[in-house]
């Protein structure tokens, strides 16, 4: 069964400035990376990223925001995060493994 892809809401700039915090600050709280950030809102410009994020990736994202903004932690992720369904991709094909598929 395939899992949703998760991936950062079209507001989430506006969300973290709202708070007050750069997203480099804000990403700092998180606990990750700012490069994250980036590859995550923009991954068409990041070579290796395919636009998905790991789950932890994006509780630790909702749990800061939570902090930030006074709301539990599954209503930031609810805010912060969009689940869609049925779009993992495979990822690019690597010479000498077998394609998805072809098993």
């Amino acid at each position: 069964m395939k899992s949703a892809r998760l991936q950062l809401s079209p507001d989430f700039p506006d969300l973290i400035a709202r708070t007050g915090l750069s997203q480099r600050a804000f990403a700092r709280r998180a606990g990750v990376s700012f490069s994250t950030i980036m590859g995550l809102m923009h991954p068409e410009i990041h070579p290796g990223r395919r636009g998905g994020m790991q789950r932890r990736t994006a509780w630790l994202l909702s749990n800061a925001y939570a902090e930030l903004v006074g709301v539990d932690a599954d209503t930031a992720f609810r805010t912060l995060i969009v689940e869609r369904a049925g779009e993992i991709s495979a990822g690019p094909y690597i010479e000498g493994l077998t394609e998805p598929g072809n098993q």
